[in-house]
């Protein structure tokens, strides 16, 4: 039982309980400025020696810039490590971060008016037409500002109580030396994990056909894998099953040498000291030789297989059925090093969680005397979604308190409101978080923005993320920053900080975060990111991103709060749909957030939007879906060329597009809805950097823009209840199309044959394309489909009712992994030639009946497919 004893309760308890909060969010939240130093410098890079800066003469106050900047990126990965331990040097680390963001709006500015001047021409007229004067002097005395307040802070780092090492490497070891784990267990302090017990002993019992079978745990930190691995070791079976036990601490230092040592010393209580090194690795299969064995490797980080393999190629001198538990929290470690699936553990039962939460609150075990606090109980063990040392952490806290008052205030307050030891739930939570690259930490800090049990969508994470400049990228920027996003993601989801992580259409992804996931990155992102629920509500100054919860009002203002550093805010999101807003919180956004990079007002009513909002110049990202209020877009808006992300889809009295949307440069994911009947020439077209086009609810729209050879860049294309007919046969022009989605567009026929040359010479790269409720529909694109034969995975067509049959080249697609038929009872069998696609490996037909009888009937056009659902 952890943290037994309760603290008295004193008089200022109210003081003492504030004092211990501060001191704890202090100690949780960091700062972190690595990522954001990389892409200052990486802007800085595209910035010296060009046209702009040479004739502003600010190229060489750019390169003592980028100078100063690269020497303090230097130590900052040692900085950001150490910093838990020193306030001197987090207050070192917020001032950089302060001047790092005012770099960011210079050079943003500075880049931006370099944008105006190439699209505007580099005559002289034209420069002195599209830049006053004084924006050369503005510019210059900024940059050199900046460079000397960095000089300070450098300067300032000799008063550090330890010297900073430089580092360009971020890799990190972070796990305390005392949070070695060992084999001791006892078995009264364990509620609830017999059955993942049985399992796991089942799999170590079983006859093996192979000399060493690894099976891994899997799980957040605090859900009990150590526990459960020592359950598993001491229990008697596996002692008479396994001539040898080992248990062994990993952590995250992953050295093979020490590993070694360790492995022999729980093997024999022999100390390595004497050894040579060629004789440690010999003198451990001498002890293996032979033996049937059972190795524990607890609590594992690395994810380098080469590191493993090194190890494991030392440890196959056993005999077959010897088995090693390797617990984790990182799936990727799993996936290296198992050789049978993963146990993930799960949280406990809510009747397990009480009896373990009982166990620690009451001294007698039970609180049978405390009938009024046990109900309260419940609503506490809630919060802690199962997870045991939560569990334990929270009852200790109240062990033999019987003051009602306090289990209420426990009850109200979230998980990182609470007094928090080393060994408590956060802290432990937070070792995987300090294990994490700063990109990282920052992507993750980030979704705090959203309350608990939200759904998150891939596509709206990357708009956010790519706003802030929180993707890392290569130097050669292969990579686009949208797969980088999603990688950031599956990363996350791999290091168990996101979980439900699933694919949605094939086109999108969706994962929720684990309620004290959640209240980690709160705890972490105190320092920038808060979310707002009442105007009395007092936020650290230092704040630069908010979301706003103010359900209380439905003509809403924004809290005072927002003012106290207006020139600070980076983001700004409004949680509260289908509420009306005062439109003077739009017009204080725009006049009073002159660095917005986001602004979110999804579902949110208002009439307006005013003109201003073309000075914006920073704003990455706009979100106005479902504003049903909304009927026009001022031209000004085409002023925002560093705009990402741009939100229009549900606002459906929006009559026309603005007319000079192909001077938003920038823009790499665009949807709408308009009432125009046709996109007009000269307008979305001319995106080249157009990544994502989705177009919705346009009930007008009969056709799309025949020159598709603009936004060569475009990768996928949505189209939802909109009145076309047909689309473009330019739509062969777009190279990097990957995924295609169309659903509901009741008029649309999608027959598109080859035309001349193009059956031999056309290559797409269509890898998904899906297809649904197209009630027009008779034949599938053969120029999008058969043109994309060498790229094509997976296809999905649903609810087609006029749809007769497949066509025969179908056959042709021989990339194709995935078909799902369903809904389509006019189809009644399969093309000819099914056998030639000899990588599907999955089959799904639903509401095709005749199509299901055929496949039974004549297996021999899918025997080949691995995995087959058909109609029952």
């Amino acid at each position: 039982m952890l943290n037994t004893l309760k603290c008295p309760v004193l008089a200022d308890s109210f003081l003492l309980n504030y004092q211990i909060l501060a001191l704890f969010k202090e100690n949780m939240a960091e700062s972190i400025v690595f990522g954001t130093a990389t892409e200052i410098l990486k802007k800085i890079g595209s910035l010296v020696g060009g046209e702009l800066s040479l004739l502003w003469n600010l190229d060489s106050d750019l390169r003592r810039l980028q100078r100063t900047m690269s020497a303090i990126k230097a130590l900052l990965l040692d900085a950001e490590t150490k910093q838990t331990q020193n306030h001197q040097l987090r207050d070192w680390l917020a001032r950089l971060k302060d001047v790092f963001y005012d770099a960011e709006d210079v050079l943003d500015e500075f880049d931006f008016q370099a944008s105006r001047r190439s699209q505007q021409g580099s005559s002289t007229s034209k420069v002195c037409q599209c830049f006053s004067s004084s924006n050369p002097v503005k510019i210059g005395h900024k940059i050199k500002e900046i460079r000397e307040r960095l000089d300070e802070i450098a300067d300032d780092r000799q008063n550090l109580p330890f010297l900073l090492i430089e580092s360009h490497v971020d890799a990190r070891h972070v796990i305390p030396k005392e949070r070695e784990t060992n084999s001791f267990f006892q078995a009264s302090d364990v509620i609830g994990r017999e059955k993942d017990k049985e399992n796991i002993i089942t799999i170590l019992t079983q006859p093996g056909d192979v000399i060493v079978s690894v099976i891994p745990i899997v799980g957040i930190g605090g859900l009990g894998k150590t526990t459960l691995s020592k359950m598993v070791y001491n229990d008697e079976r596996v002692y008479r099953h396994f001539e040898l036990k080992m248990w062994v601490c990993v952590s995250d230092d992953f050295d093979v040498v020490r590993l070694i040592k360790d492995i022999i010393y729980s093997a024999t209580h022999e100390d390595c000291a004497k050894l040579k090194a060629d004789e440690i690795p010999r003198r451990l299969q001498e002890i293996l030789t032979g033996k049937k064995f059972l190795l524990v490797l607890d609590d594992v980080w690395n994810d380098k297989p080469m590191r493993w393999r090194e190890l494991k190629d030392l440890l196959v001198n056993g005999v077959n059925g010897s088995k090693i538990i390797v617990s984790t929290r990182n799936k990727t470690v799993a996936e290296i090093m198992g050789t049978v699936s993963p146990h993930f553990i799960q949280g406990l039962s809510l009747e397990d969680s009480l009896s373990l939460f009982k166990n620690c609150a009451f001294k007698d075990g039970e609180g049978k005397d405390f009938p009024n606090l046990i109900k309260i109980a419940e609503d506490i063990v809630g919060k802690c979604k199962g997870v045991p040392l939560a569990l334990r952490t929270l009852g200790s806290l109240l062990f033999a308190n019987t003051d009602e008052d306090e289990w209420l205030r426990i009850k109200r307050s979230d998980i990182w409101h609470l007094k928090q030891g080393k060994e408590d739930i956060l802290p432990v939570l937070k070792l995987s978080y300090d294990n994490l690259p700063s990109h990282l930490k920052q992507c993750f800090a980030y979704l705090s923005l959203f309350p608990k049990d939200y759904i998150y969508d891939s596509d709206y994470v990357t708009g956010y993320w790519m706003a802030h400049g929180l993707l890392a990228t290569s130097h050669d920027d292969i990579e686009e920053l949208e797969d980088v996003a999603v990688r950031c993601m599956k990363d996350l989801w791999s290091r168990c900080f996101l979980e439900d992580f699933t694919e949605h259409d094939h086109f999108f992804y969706k994962f929720k975060m684990h309620d004290l996931m959640h209240d980690l990155a709160i705890s972490v992102a105190t320092s920038d990111c808060a979310v707002i629920k009442s105007r009395s509500q007092i936020v650290d100054g230092s704040v630069r991103h908010f979301s706003i919860d103010d359900s209380a009002d439905n003509h809403q203002k924004p809290p005072g709060v927002l003012y106290n550093r207006p020139e600070t805010v980076r983001s700004v999101i409004f949680l509260q749909a289908n509420n009306y807003i005062d439109e003077s919180f739009i017009q204080t956004c725009i006049f009073k957030f002159k660095h917005l990079r986001l602004l979110t007002l999804n579902f949110v009513l208002f009439r307006v939007l005013p003109k201003s909002v073309g000075t914006l110049i920073h704003l990455r990202y706009l979100d106005l879906t479902g504003n049903i209020l909304l009927k026009k877009l001022p031209k000004s808006i085409c002023k925002l060329q560093k705009l990402e992300t741009f939100r229009l889809a549900g606002c459906y009295r929006v009559k026309k597009l603005p007319r000079n949307i192909r001077r938003m440069i920038s823009l790499r994911h665009l949807e709408i809805t308009t009432e125009e009947p046709y996109l007009r020439e000269n307008g979305i077209e001319c995106l080249s950097s157009l990544k994502l086009l989705f177009l919705y609810g346009c009930q007008n729209l009969v056709r799309l823009f025949e020159g598709m050879q603009g936004p060569t860049s475009l990768r996928r294309l949505a189209l939802l209840k909109c009145s076309l007919t047909s689309l473009p046969y330019s739509i062969k022009y777009l190279k990097r199309l990957e995924k295609v989605m169309i659903e509901d567009c009741e008029k649309l026929n999608l027959k598109m044959e080859f035309q001349g040359e193009d059956k031999d010479n056309l290559c797409l790269g269509v890898r998904k394309f899906i297809i649904r409720s197209l009630p027009s529909l008779v034949d599938l694109p053969q120029l999008i489909l058969q043109g994309s034969a060498n790229t094509l995975q997976g296809i999905m067509i649903e609810n087609c009712p006029k749809l007769e049959e497949l066509p025969e080249w179908l056959q042709n697609l021989t990339s194709l992994q995935t078909l799902e038929i369903l809904d389509c009872p006019m189809l009644s069998c399969l093309p000819e030639g099914m056998q030639r696609l000899t990588v599907l490996r999955q089959l799904k037909i639903q509401g095709c009946p005749a199509l299901s009888e055929s496949c039974r009937r004549d297996q021999s056009k899918i025997a080949h497919v691995r995995e087959v659902h058909l109609d029952e």
